[in-house]
């Protein structure tokens, strides 16, 4: 979620990053050359093969393949849509189309072709819209918010938002407040594996762990702790309460508008959408009712805002190129994408390390080493901390949020020797690409050394794993999941050995990944 400064001068920035460019020269020649590269791949190549002769499975008329995600398909979507990307690739090759209701897509796996997509983005990448928040924003006449925006527009917005969020200093600011969450939640552990008879496991721990990134992202915005992070159950009708079903229900009904083949939801208010739209107002209400505390609390007495060096809303409002309306919009769903996202991360890389207790010993080891125990965490911590990023890409690579990346192009391309037309849905699986030998010796085992640059049995190659996304449209909240992230896992690994009981975990998808189950065990370090 992050948008250009200016269109130059942002993919100048991508470039140093990614090319390593020393100088504007060097600066300069890359990105003549990545233009060079961008406009060949768009030329009919003489053995292209036109779209029509891509493999894919056969549907039927108007929904397509829709019926093999339904609940008694092949792929249900909930638990098995993992499953339709690597069993398509096997049968059809490393490109496939598929047509799944109106939607025509195509799929590719290539690390090569999907490089290629990214270096045909264009001035203005784009993505596919997100036809249910499109349509109840456009009901409530709300701004169409960062994700659904497209050309002039979403560079307008996302060049000055980015500001607030994609810049290592402003983020790392931060630091010492999340982390004085983190510590909470370490309490909440102690306190509840403390209980007479309790083993060591909490019970319902996904709820504990969706209230931290509540809390947690709620001292960026709102510059306020909601005091959620307790013992007792979260009251009825409080804040922390609402916010947190409000973001759940919304997900539960997400996967299900998003996947209908028929769009019903557009023009009859069906009791998935109702259920939808219910959710949205749950947590827009809450989130609107503390922005609004927020600024009112910020404001000194003659009305000036307050200065600060952590006031995230009061920065993002004061931009001259975004309305009030979009900087709201913005803040709000920072509030809610937070809390399930970065809390499903968190589990899955407790998770990972309790069943490989050899990685978790080795990420204790770095812990001690650098964050020796009473010792506050910032940005500079962070960056010293290589074993657990290592850890944190090879969970994403086992136990990812997203199973791809999407983008159409302005642009014919030829990807696999197939032409695919301007306007197509485009498909990154990157989760297929996890899975094959080639890319990752011994995908089957999880060993996040493969991402030490120290290790040279596994040079792990680009755009085979990109979590985030790439380029200019990569997620805008990157550096503060990141970091909430990384503080949650130190704190816990610092504090306890985190252990499994029963089933392994599965993954649920309500477009983001959630686990099924959350049987940890935790105890204390000595």
């Amino acid at each position: 979620m992050s948008w250009l400064l200016t269109a130059v001068r942002h993919q100048g920035q991508s470039l140093f990053r990614v090319c390593g460019a020393r100088s504007l020269a060097a600066l300069k020649t890359t990105y003549c050359l990545q233009s060079t590269r961008a406009e060949e791949s768009v030329r009919y190549e003489t053995a292209a093969r036109p779209f029509e002769e891509i493999p894919g499975p056969k549907g039927l008329p108007v929904i397509g393949t829709a019926l093999d995600y339904a609940p008694f398909g092949r792929f249900p979507i909930k638990t098995n849509m993992r499953d339709s990307y690597r069993e398509r690739t096997k049968t059809y090759g490393r490109i496939y189309r598929e047509r799944i209701g109106p939607r025509e897509l195509v799929v590719i796996s290539d690390p090569k072709e999907i490089e290629k997509v990214y270096r045909n983005e264009g001035r203005y990448p784009e993505r596919l819209d997100i036809e249910s928040i499109k349509t109840y924003r456009e009901l409530k006449k709300w701004p169409a918010g960062i994700l659904n925006l497209n050309g002039p527009e979403w560079q307008r917005v996302r060049s000055s938002v980015q500001k607030d969020l994609m810049r290592p200093k402003t983020v790392g600011a931060y630091a010492s407040l999340q982390d004085d969450v983190t510590r909470d939640l370490v309490d909440v552990i102690r306190a509840l594996i403390g209980k007479k008879d309790s083993g060591g496991q909490v019970e319902n721990f996904t709820n504990y762990v969706y209230r931290w990134t509540l809390e947690s992202i709620s001292v960026v915005v709102l510059d306020k702790r909601l005091g959620c992070l307790t013992l007792d159950d979260l009251e009825p009708g409080s804040d922390a309460k609402l916010m947190i079903d409000g973001v759940n229900g919304f997900f539960n009904s997400w996967v299900k508008l998003e996947m209908s083949a028929t769009g019903l939801y557009k023009y009859v208010s069906t009791p998935t959408w109702r259920m939808f739209a219910k959710a949205i107002d749950q947590w827009h209400t809450v989130a609107a009712k503390l922005l609004k505390e927020k600024l009112a609390k910020s404001a000194t007495e003659d009305g000036k805002p307050a200065e600060s060096d952590t006031d995230f809303l009061q920065s993002l409002l004061s931009r001259n190129d975004v309305t009030f309306k979009e900087a709201m919009m913005m803040a709000m769903d920072l509030l809610s994408s937070g809390i399930d996202t970065t809390g499903n991360t968190l589990m899955f890389n407790l998770f990972c390390l309790a069943k490989n207790p050899e990685a978790q010993e080795k990420l204790y080891r770095e812990i001690q080493e650098v964050v020796p125990a009473g010792q506050p965490i910032d940005d500079k911590v962070l960056n010293r901390m290589h074993y657990l990023r290592a850890v944190v890409k090879e969970t994403f690579r086992v136990y990812p949020i997203f199973l791809s990346n999407v983008r159409t192009l302005d642009r014919d391309v030829v990807l696999s020797g197939y032409v695919v037309p301007a306007k197509t849905i485009i498909l990154m699986a990157h989760d297929v690409i996890s899975s094959l030998p080639e890319y990752y010796p011994e995908p089957e085992v999880y060993r996040p050394e493969r991402w030490l640059r120290d290790d040279e049995s596994s040079v792990v190659q680009p755009f085979t794993l990109l979590p985030f996304g790439y380029g200019p449209r990569m997620c805008i909240g990157r550096r503060f999941a990141e970091q909430e992230l990384h503080l949650g896992l130190i704190r816990i690994v610092q504090n306890f050995h985190v252990g499994w009981a029963g089933e392994d975990m599965k993954q649920e998808n309500r477009l983001v990944f959630a686990p099924d189950r959350d049987s940890f065990v935790f105890s204390e370090r000595t």
